[in-house]
């Protein structure tokens, strides 16, 4: 049921205390945010999440699943901010790139993408968060075949990483390269833009672009998600 290089992963977080991820680890899509938006006083959530690699090891000695749909009721604690917060706005990149009609406070993206962050330090509010972790993420996402073996990678942490003149920490951790303004800028305005990598045989997309949440345009995620439809419609990934 699970991929040995995702077991390999799961080992290692449990022995290293560190969190992996939500999701389907056999989807070809992977969603890369800045950091769980957990308060530090919500102890049921920290709980959760500071037990996510050992849970995964349960899931894969019983060969089970986590919950990968569900409608997200009056009670649920993503309904008061359903439509700005980052699981809406996964869901609805997710519906784009499938080319499905939305269902209002409906999850389903879990079944079709894995997610995790960039930053194992949960925090409600990104300035709040402790950031010294990052570095050491950074490389375990290089060195892991696990991430590396995503056709698709959405890097939703805007400035957590660095691709400019002097610093290429998405070539070099991803192995890809930008392709160009021409081709690969799509800026909507300052707080709405996308950029698009490609690996060198153009089997690998990495998109950058910001945290999914608050004031996203749709419309930046109807072509983000026409785009990844594209190229996995290309690649024989889905069916037109």
């Amino acid at each position: 049921m699970y991929s040995k290089e995702f077991k390999e992963l799961v080992e290692k977080g449990v022995k290293e205390q560190f969190y992996i991820g939500t999701g389907n680890p056999n989807a070809n899509i992977l969603f890369i945010g800045k950091e769980s938006a957990i308060h530090s006083t919500n102890t049921i959530a920290r709980n959760w999440y500071d037990s996510n690699a050992q849970s995964w090891a349960t899931h894969i000695n019983t060969n089970s699943c986590e919950i990968l749909e569900y409608f997200v009721d009056n009670n649920h604690p993503l309904r008061a901010s359903w439509g700005k917060n980052t699981w809406s706005k996964y869901q609805k990149l997710s519906d784009f790139i499938r080319d499905k009609e939305s269902e209002p406070y409906y999850v389903d993206f879990l079944k079709h993408t894995f997610t995790t962050e960039i930053n194992d330090a949960p925090m409600k509010r990104t300035s709040e968060a402790e950031k010294s972790s990052i570095i050491q993420r950074k490389l375990l996402f290089k060195n892991s075949k696990f991430i590396q073996d995503f056709p698709v990678v959405v890097l939703a942490c805007s400035d957590y990483f660095q691709n400019n003149d002097n610093i290429r920490e998405i070539d070099d951790i991803f192995g890809v390269t930008y392709c160009g303004d021409e081709e690969g800028k799509f800026p909507y305005n300052k707080g709405n833009w996308f950029f698009l990598h490609y690996s060198p045989d153009r089997k690998k997309l990495v998109i950058h672009t910001r945290q999914l949440s608050a004031d996203v345009k749709d419309e930046m995620l109807e072509e983000m998600g026409k785009v990844i439809r594209k190229f996995m419609i290309d690649n024989g990934y889905i069916k037109e």
